[in-house]
């Protein structure tokens, strides 16, 4: 999956990021991200990072409601 810049804020924080080595959550809201790749950008407090985890080391999984 991937979710890019164009997607809605909206649609973006129905996701959430985990890491795949240690499943643990990614911090922020999704700005871009690709599991492919294991890119994503997030906004955290405002600012903007960019992380990479590696081939395949972030999933896009749903929030819980």
């Amino acid at each position: 999956m991937k979710l890019e810049s164009w997607h809605s804020s909206e649609d973006k924080r129905r996701w959430k990021l985990v890491r795949t080595d240690n499943y643990t959550d990614v911090p922020g809201e999704i700005v871009t991200a690709d599991e492919i790749t294991g890119e994503c950008s997030v906004d955290v407090g405002g600012e903007t990072k960019t992380l990479s985890f590696g081939p395949g080391g972030i999933r896009i999984v749903g929030r819980r409601r």
